[in-house]
């Protein structure tokens, strides 16, 4: 072993031993305080930007102006929040006693909260991803950190309702996420924007992110992998543009998104006006609403523009290698989605791609493979939920 794997270690070490005892101190500092019966925090990918399924969830609730206290837990020290949202940092003490006293807690990702949660609470766990083309949780066992895993197991006991976006995700739900509980099929809050969207927001969104309205755009979305090399994001983005322009007669712009979990090595990219940065933004929904079509390789967004019917190609240059460190599920070979090896392959994929043929594989595969549930009103059904909850608290 290296100094420096050592090092890594030694302070992974570290810093995992300093959350153990914190999450000791706080939870039990505070589990004899009493729930406040209106107050409900959200976390986003532990303490990211206002986004993804909570952020919905916290839109919907302001929409029919219902009383409740709201908190966001974040990691930065000032975000954009609506005037009616609260921030509250990761790791402090006032973390902790937020969400042991809120009567609802929502997440979207399973981790180890600093509460020990009481009978009057309610959580919900949105999770991230309609879509499990990679093998998740109790599939990927073996793959995962023991101490994820563990921690894993902790968040699906104290679970209360899980959401589900697709036939998909439920069965592997069931099978895999060591949970029991109750599994709410309405779909993704953060998939409402797709259906509640007309031609002249989405103008609005554009004109706020400075995207020229006369300009169509191609968005590459690639998932992590576990080693996380970034290699295989060759992407020849001129090359790519030139055909797509080929194709259609009109102007793209690339917009590139990394997965959070490595967001910020969005460096390894070189940005110019045709190729935009959205690895940052704090919404990535929107990214996907404006954009026309999709390059990606085994990340879940495929069905994010599957559900909008937009083209979508799968730059796979690490297939088998993908197969054998992660692993795929078989559905993989059942896509509606050409995968493609190359940079050549898929550019004469762009250059040869047939939309009628597309839509009709496409419309098949979600009703009978993927089994959507998403239809524009998961928000509504999540705050539905909640507000029975609350009435019921003493």
């Amino acid at each position: 072993m290296s100094i420096k794997s050592i090092r890594k270690k030694i302070k992974r070490t570290y810093k995992n031993a300093i959350a153990d005892i914190k999450y000791i101190i706080f939870s039990n500092l505070f589990k004899s305080v009493k729930v406040k019966k209106n107050r409900i925090v959200f976390n986003n990918f532990n303490g990211k930007d206002f986004g993804d399924n909570p952020k919905y969830i916290a839109e919907e609730i302001i929409r029919q102006q219902l009383p409740y206290e709201l908190y966001w837990v974040t990691k930065k020290k000032a975000i954009h929040l609506p005037k009616e949202i609260k921030q509250i940092k990761v790791g402090s003490l006032k973390e902790a006693y937020i969400y042991a006293t809120s009567s609802i807690i929502i997440c979207n990702t399973k981790q180890r909260l600093p509460f020990k949660k009481k009978k009057d609470q309610y959580y919900i766990q949105t999770w991230h991803g309609a879509f499990p083309l990679k093998l998740i949780e109790g599939e990927a066992e073996h793959l995962l950190p023991q101490r994820y895993v563990q921690q894993s197991i902790e968040d699906s006991k104290i679970t209360d309702l899980i959401l589900s976006g697709s036939g998909i995700l439920s069965k592997v739900i069931k099978e895999s996420f060591w949970y029991q509980g109750d599994i709410l099929e309405f779909g993704s809050p953060r998939d409402d924007i797709y259906f509640n969207q007309t031609s002249e927001s989405i103008k609005q969104i554009k004109t706020r992110l400075q995207i020229p309205l006369n300009k169509k755009i191609v968005m590459y979305a690639p998932t992590f992998r576990d080693n996380r090399k970034t290699d295989m994001y060759n992407l020849d983005f001129k090359q790519i543009l030139k055909a797509l322009n080929q194709k259609t007669g009109e102007e793209w712009i690339f917009i590139v998104r990394l997965h959070p979990n490595i967001s910020t090595r969005d460096h390894i990219f070189s940005y110019s006006e045709n190729i935009i940065n959205g690895s940052r933004y704090s919404d990535p929904q929107e990214l996907f609403l404006l954009s026309d079509f999709l390059i990606t390789d085994y990340s879940s967004v495929m069905m994010d523009f599957g559900i909008m019917e937009k083209p979508v190609i799968l730059y796979t240059p690490d297939l088998e290698e993908y197969k054998k460190s992660r692993g795929i599920r078989p559905i993989f070979n059942q896509l509606p989605f050409p995968y493609t090896h190359t940079n050549a392959e898929l550019i004469q994929m762009i250059l040869h791609f047939n939309e009628n043929d597309y839509l009709n594989k496409l419309n098949h595969f979600i009703e009978e493979d993927y089994k959507n549930f998403s239809y524009g009103d998961a928000s509504q059904q999540v705050v539905k939920k909640i507000k029975e909850f609350i009435e019921n608290l003493n």
